[in-house]
């Protein structure tokens, strides 16, 4: 019996110190690291991706809860570039990738009731493809504890300690990219802001991190724009039911809401026009979307900003400067909001 209690608390051991290193290094990005964020605050820095991972939700209530917040936006990895300006405290970007109708719900729920707030929602055509699937960006406690102890996870973290002996000790450290100095781990190649902006690093140091390119269209549906307008049959019911929730839920608490759809480049406008995979849909939407904004007395402004080619590295994305177009157009229309 002895040697079986000795066995079992070597065991348990074992499992916890591995696991307690697995939360320590986090090689995948699963543990939300509020401290970080205070590290690039308190230095002026930008914080690295790795050290948010998935942990979207979390990490912009972060942003938003350190800020005296009174004008977001919400949205996909296309609002990202739009940026507070200049000494604006009271502006963040809660949107994240994978963002959807159900992600915009729940941020709007966890979010508190006051100050009165104007919000500003980058509204997909492909959030309305039926087919179109979220990626987790909230796992549970269960999810997170099997993390913990899976096999990858700490394998991983092992090469990473391997390859970083400092992460041993400091869960990151401060580097530049460029001419910006960012609390990272050992790859800084997507950063953010502190108002929840996102920064590339091809964007700082041209150099060292290559700039993305595009996935061209070639009437491939599946291989265009990883695949989010195919097999689209009709604008999915559910996620209309879920936007107008959000929508009701702003309503209720006073907040002026600006609805748009985040730019595209004249190219891409034609592709969503005259595709016969897309164009019957793109005009539904085109048509549903502004009817839902109005039924809760809120503006629509459609795509919002018209800019070159140039703005869209990979033809998707818009840079800072298209986004910054954006922007003015937003504010007026809020005022028009009451």
């Amino acid at each position: 019996m002895k040697r079986l209690i000795v066995f079992i608390c070597i065991v348990v051991a074992l499992l916890s110190g591995s696991a307690t290193a697995t939360w320590w290094v986090d090689p995948f990005g699963e543990v939300w690291k509020p401290a970080a964020l205070d590290a690039a605050r308190a230095d002026g820095c930008l914080v690295s991706q790795e050290l948010i991972g998935n942990r979207y939700l979390s990490f912009k209530l972060d942003v938003f809860r350190h800020r005296p917040t009174r004008t977001f936006v919400v949205g996909s990895s296309r609002v990202l570039k739009l940026a507070a300006r200049p000494g604006e405290r009271t502006f963040a970007n809660l949107g994240y990738p994978g963002a959807a109708p159900e992600t915009i719900l729940e941020l709007f729920r966890a979010l508190p009731r006051s100050p009165r707030q104007t919000v500003y929602v980058g509204v997909e055509a492909f959030w309305f493809n039926r087919a179109y699937r979220l990626p987790d960006t909230d796992p549970s406690d269960y999810t997170i504890l099997q993390y913990f102890f899976s096999r990858d996870a700490i394998e991983d973290s092992v090469k990473l300690m391997r390859r970083a002996h400092y992460v041993a000790t400091d869960r990151w450290h401060k580097t530049m990219v460029g001419n910006r100095c960012t609390i990272a781990r050992t790859d800084p190649s997507v950063n953010w802001r502190v108002d929840g902006s996102r920064v590339w690093s091809w964007e700082l140091d041209p150099r060292t991190y290559p700039k993305f390119s595009a996935t061209k269209y070639t009437g491939d549906l599946a291989a265009w724009r990883n695949g989010y307008y195919d097999d689209w049959t009709r604008l999915a019911p559910r996620r209309l039911r879920v936007l107008r929730q959000a929508l009701a839920l702003a309503r209720s608490r006073g907040w002026r809401v600006v609805g748009f759809a985040p730019p595209e480049p004249a190219s891409m406008q034609r592709v969503l026009a005259s595709d016969p995979g897309i164009r019957g849909r793109w005009l539904e939407f085109s048509a549903a979307i502004p009817a839902v904004f109005r039924e809760y007395g809120y503006a629509w402004i459609g795509l919002g900003a018209s800019c070159p080619e140039s703005a869209f590295p990979d033809e998707f994305h818009s840079d800072a400067r298209c986004s910054a177009k954006l922007r003015p157009r937003l504010d007026r229309a809020a005022r028009g909001v009451h």
